[in-house]
């Protein structure tokens, strides 16, 4: 015997129908459009480094990843964020 969902049981959605997927899917691909559209070569002047020409794609990438790196370390852990929402009320 097969059981009907209830009005209790919550459907799950495939991963792919997900909002932060959906949303991760397109910031992805609007990523590698910027990517794919800047090889050309542009100067950069950093602390040791004087002049120096890079594709302005290899700086976009290194910020991205010092960016979610960042963002990765600094996140707010999911126990203390439902434990202020507790001692709020």
């Amino acid at each position: 015997m097969s059981e009907k969902p209830t009005a209790t049981t919550p459907k799950i959605k495939p991963i792919y129908m997900r909002p932060k997927i959906i949303a991760l899917a397109i910031a992805s691909v609007i990523f590698l459009i910027l990517i794919f559209q800047n090889w050309e070569s542009v100067s950069v002047d950093l602390f040791f480094m004087t002049d120096k020409k890079v594709p302005a794609a290899l700086l976009y990438i290194a910020f991205s990843l010092v960016g979610f790196v960042v963002g990765w370390l600094i996140k707010r852990p999911k126990s203390a964020s439902k434990s202020s929402i507790k001692t709020e009320k």
